[in-house]
């Protein structure tokens, strides 16, 4: 094309883009490829009259070269022209990235002779070096397309390709973020936008999720968050947060947070955003629950010093029980001996048959303490009579309670009860309970008491453990089982005994509760005498 044709062509097509400029808008906004074909139609259409329009693009999945758009062509058609489209001329401008322009009817394809189209014209679309598609034209006339129609058609397809572009980046950031929301989603992360001079709080569906809320109940300032923390966080969050104002440093926190199905301990980090003065003008930042992940940590632990304590236990076992044998060894002499002498008189035999009982209580002790110390949870189920179950239970604590003046009321019960279980874990459970009954009634003044019962209920056995004190207040009953949660001081309890001895319980299939008809605080056992 010389020069001074190019220059016509151009000025013919700077006319025609004037006219069309509103319909050009159309293409550049277009959010997908149909959009971007039905308006690059729709300028064709405003000043052009071609008997066939066709629109092909490379598939990126299979590197098919497919119709997208066919305009004035029947089902049929359509399908005949993509099966043929890479031997025709849409895979020649594909293949070598030049317009392709014939007003000759003798280079007619077959298509082309079926529908009669002599003059056809493509031009390709450039993405990133790369030809994705081309946009052709077809005319039963003879000589139907000149430069013009080349200039305008190639300067289409440049639209064609900068709008190509952006479809790709925004399906890309389309894609993106679908990522994120799955990875966020799989992690459980819920994120929140704080706008602090405006006090607006936006949370996504995954952070009401997480504290249990309903959006139509959020009100969407800090204060409809604050009231959703446990009382005793509020205040320390709140001065974390004063602390991330003064400094503009990244916000980290963990707290409790109260929903409808309890107590849960929640992590947090944000990010400041800074305003243009250099104060904190928002905090964007995701939370998550790490109430599994605490209560792991503190079994963890728990599993840790038990496994000291046994390996302690062991070797202390291994020391006393030399000696003991000695001891047994030594009284059974010493009947012997006075035997023969002929000193057998009561005193000497209730004297040495104390020692033996002293012994053999000692070794029972240090037989117990060293099955306690396990962790237990991976032993298998086995018969256990729950009489020698309290009995080594008891064998811990029995002492203290005396010193005490704590008073154990055991009533008698059927001694031929038997579970299936875990022997170590039940008595961690009953020595767990008998602990927080001493702490209850230690400082009450006499009489202070705690009672066992024992009831056999057909197919389960149920286990009692009461205590003289005042009962457990009606306002906390129901998060006396959440983990952490705790009525101790600071330091004396990590709210998490009850939460594992309700955890033990279900294990065995079993069942773990306060009674709620009891004016004093009593929990209740009950465990399958056979496990399922």
């Amino acid at each position: 094309m010389s020069p001074a044709t190019r220059q016509n062509a151009f000025n013919s097509v700077s006319a025609t883009l004037r006219q069309i400029q509103p319909l050009l808008g159309k293409i550049t906004q277009a959010s997908n490829l149909n959009e971007l074909c039905l308006a690059t139609c729709e300028v064709l259409k405003n000043d052009f009259n071609f008997q066939s329009t066709g629109f092909y693009f490379i598939n990126p999945l299979n590197q098919k070269l497919e119709l997208v758009l066919g305009l004035n062509l029947t089902e049929e058609e359509k399908r005949d022209a993509e099966s043929t489209a890479m031997n025709r001329h849409p895979g020649w401008v594909i293949q070598n990235k030049k317009t392709f322009l014939s007003n000759k009817d003798e280079l007619k394809t077959e298509f082309h002779r079926r529908l009669n189209l002599v003059s056809r014209l493509f031009c390709p679309v450039i993405f990133k070096d790369e030809c994705i598609g081309t946009i052709g034209v077809a005319s039963s006339e003879e000589n139907a397309f000149n430069d013009n129609h080349v200039a305008f058609i190639e300067f289409l397809c440049q639209i064609v390709a900068v709008a190509y572009e952006n479809i790709a980046h925004v399906a890309e950031l389309e894609l993106a973020k679908e990522r994120m929301n799955h990875a966020i989603e799989a992690v459980k992360f819920g994120i929140w936008d704080w706008d602090i001079q405006k006090n607006i709080l936006i949370w996504d569906l995954t952070m009401y999720r997480l504290f249990g809320v309903d959006p139509a109940d959020f009100s969407g300032a800090y204060d409809a968050f604050g009231k959703l923390l446990h009382p005793e966080d509020a205040p320390r969050v709140t001065r974390e947060l004063e602390e991330t104002f003064h400094t503009k440093k990244d916000f980290h926190s963990e707290f409790r947070i109260q929903t409808r199905h309890g107590t849960r301990r929640i992590a947090a980090h944000a990010k400041c955003v800074l305003s243009e003065s250099g104060s904190v003008a928002r905090l964007v930042g995701a939370n998550w629950d790490v109430t599994e992940a605490r209560e792991n940590e503190i079994k963890l632990l728990q599993a840790s010093k038990m496994s000291s304590l046994g390996e302690m236990s062991s070797g202390i076992a291994h020391e006393i029980n030399n000696p003991l044998s000695i001891l047994l060894g030594k009284s059974h002499q010493i009947r012997k001996i006075a035997s023969k002498a002929g000193m057998e008189s009561t005193s000497l035999i209730k004297l040495t048959s104390d020692l033996d009982s002293t012994i053999e209580r000692i070794a029972k002790i240090v037989k117990g303490l060293r099955n306690f110390s396990r962790d237990g949870a991976g032993d298998p189920f086995e018969g256990k009579l729950v009489k020698e179950l309290l009995e080594e239970t008891l064998s811990f604590c029995s002492s203290r309670f005396k010193n005490h003046d704590i008073e154990i009321r055991f009533p008698r019960f059927p001694e031929a009860l038997k579970i299936e279980c875990r022997p170590t874990q039940i008595s961690q459970v009953l020595l767990n309970l008998l602990n927080n009954a001493f702490d209850a009634v230690q400082e009450l003044p006499d009489p202070k008491w705690i009672g066992i019962e024992i009831a056999d209920r057909g197919a389960d056995v149920e286990i009692t453990i009461t205590d003289g004190g005042p009962g457990i207040p009606e306002a906390i009953r129901a998060k006396i089982l959440e983990p952490f949660f705790t009525t101790k001081e600071v330091g004396k309890g990590t709210g998490l005994g009850l939460s594992i001895s309700l955890g033990i319980i279900k294990a065995h299939h079993g069942q773990f509760f306060l009674d709620p008809e009891s004016k004093n605080t009593r929990f209740v056992i009950q465990l399958p005498k056979v496990q399922p």
